[in-house]
């Protein structure tokens, strides 16, 4: 729905309209360019329905004035626009139809179906797999049972810990792969080739005393907890990084239409952090997969032969364990995932250039060109590849969970 509204801008001081897409929001921060001058203006939205939402603007809120009609800017937190878009029928200036122009024709449904049932997953279905997953955490199955009947009605009770685990994790690949839709399997392909290996390699004592020792230790149910809590908090900002989808579901022959358009959006904070965090967590994980790589390669999982990964040119020679492998840099270990035919795709969903760039103490996002600037990245990288980073991050954390979960029920 589209609310109209007239400001008063507090740098040039002349009213202009603001058409503001509205949408269900926990708290989007937002900004609207001046249509006269071009000064960012920052901005609220929040509410769950259109009677509850509301909106606020750091600017003077004016009655209308209908001879403003030709002065005007369009904004949709939930969709690239054009700064400079102030004629209507630009890019920019209609929300769904510049998804539907970004798409291209006849994909239109399939993109609208994606984000209604992305946003169901994570309104409807995921506060109720929180809660069976809160409580297999802590292995209050009375209630592990009760919260899984009341999510699904085909909810089975299973009488071993390997079934509880296995229910877990089901109710929670169930929201993630509802949110990342099957448009780019990087994630699922890397965990279904792990699982593969995993099983195989349970054959062998070494990798079975290995993973053993790494639930013994308490490494296991941290990483679980930790990864799940994440999980938790990248949902709750799902309205933060939702337009990630885009990349996924747009033509390669589209994708330069973006490159003039961002999301009117100030949460560089969030989506750093998310980033970050979640970067950081995927990396501890991948332990686990070069363990039954190594296993089905050499029969031992602290084995990693003599042959360094080609992109490590300065590394002299391979880690002498999994606990030494912990010790390298995330980019490091990354590359050891991504020589395996198959996970290159996964490793690459960790753009460890984007880490280096928003991570960096000068990072900071200018408004008026909807780009991140640092020290180490002095051309900018632009806030909708930002959020289609994140977006891959979010996809490689939910299949490292599910990693843990085979990794515990050994």
């Amino acid at each position: 729905m589209i609310m109209l509204n007239t400001l008063r801008c507090p740098g040039c001081e002349q009213p202009f309209h603001v058409r503001f897409g509205v949408g269900p929001s926990k708290m989007a921060r937002f900004y609207v360019p001046c249509a006269n001058c071009s000064l960012p203006i920052r901005g609220r939205s929040h509410g769950q329905d259109l009677d509850s939402h509301r909106l606020e603007f750091e600017a003077e809120v004016l009655p209308s004035e209908p001879s403003l009609e030709d002065t005007f800017v369009t904004v949709d937190p939930n969709v690239p626009s054009n700064y400079s878009a102030t004629q209507r029928g630009e890019l920019g200036t209609f929300p769904t139809m510049t998804l539907m122009l970004l798409v291209g024709a006849g994909r239109e449904e399939a993109l609208f179906e994606v984000l209604s049932r992305s946003r169901s997953a994570v309104d409807e279905v995921w506060p109720k797999v929180r809660r069976i997953y809160e409580y297999y955490l802590v292995e209050d199955w009375k209630h592990f049972d009760k919260a899984g009947k009341d999510a699904f009605n085909d909810w089975q009770t299973a009488a071993t810990n390997h079934g509880r685990a296995t229910a877990a994790h089901q109710a929670v690949w169930a929201v993630t792969a509802a949110i990342t839709d099957d448009i780019n399997d990087s994630a699922t392909r890397y965990l279904h080739k792990f699982r593969n290996k995993h099983t195989a390699a349970l054959r062998l004592t070494k990798y079975l005393h290995s993973s053993r020792a790494d639930v013994a230790s308490g490494l296991v149910p941290q990483l679980q907890r930790g990864s799940f809590q994440l999980l938790d908090r990248f949902i709750g900002h799902f309205d933060a990084w939702q337009m990630g989808v885009l990349r996924r579901v747009m033509p390669t022959n589209r994708l330069v239409m973006l490159e003039d358009l961002t999301l009117f959006r100030d949460e560089f904070d969030i989506l750093r952090d998310l980033y970050q965090q979640g970067f950081e967590t995927v990396c501890k994980t991948l332990r686990f997969a070069v363990a039954a790589q190594n296993t089905i390669k050499r029969q031992d999982p602290d084995d990693f032969g003599p042959d360094v990964p080609l992109s490590l040119n300065n590394q002299k020679a391979n880690p002498k364990s999994l606990n030494a492998y912990d010790k390298l840099g995330n980019a490091a270990r990354l590359a050891y995932i991504g020589q395996v035919p198959g996970w290159e795709r996964y490793a690459a969903l960790l753009n460890n250039h984007t880490r280096n760039a928003i991570g960096h103490a000068t990072a900071w996002h200018d408004l008026r060109t909807g780009k991140i600037f640092s020290d180490t990245k002095p051309d900018g990288v632009q806030y909708l590849d930002l959020v289609a980073d994140v977006f891959g991050v979010f996809d490689a954390l939910s299949a490292s969970l599910q990693v843990l979960r085979s990794v515990r029920v050994a």
